[in-house]
């Protein structure tokens, strides 16, 4: 499982590379996903007021769903924390590392994730 949420996480990020056009590693903080307040709440856009490409709001929605049916689902929450994270949107990806710590405090993707995001604004 952690396999294939690692997989995942590198599909996206690549195609968050190409398919923003950004020219950078990340997108900027500017074309950032936004919008929700939590797990399942809210709408998520890319940049301002448009619609993330369809594969990271589907993701975006899976992630949400399991998230909501499984607080514990430390993959998933991991998974929240990296696509805000990439998107530049540090201070909403920090809680879901937060509380996949909370979980489990030794997983090394959360404790990794929370401590980049941490040296950001």
């Amino acid at each position: 499982m952690l396999v294939a949420a690692l997989v995942l996480c590198a599909i996206v990020f690549s195609f968050l590379k190409v398919g923003l056009g950004t020219g950078s590693v990340l997108p900027s903080a500017q074309s950032g996903v936004t919008g929700g307040s939590g797990v399942g709440g809210g709408s998520a856009a890319v940049g301002e007021g448009a619609a993330p490409p369809a594969p990271i709001q589907r993701l975006l929605t899976e992630l949400k769903t399991r998230v909501a049916r499984n607080p514990r689902d430390v993959p998933a929450l991991v998974g929240l924390g990296d696509l805000y994270a990439a998107a530049g949107k540090f201070e909403q990806a920090r809680p879901y590392y937060r509380r996949a710590l909370a979980v489990d405090p030794k997983n090394a993707p959360a404790r990794a994730g929370l401590r980049r995001t941490e040296k950001q604004p």
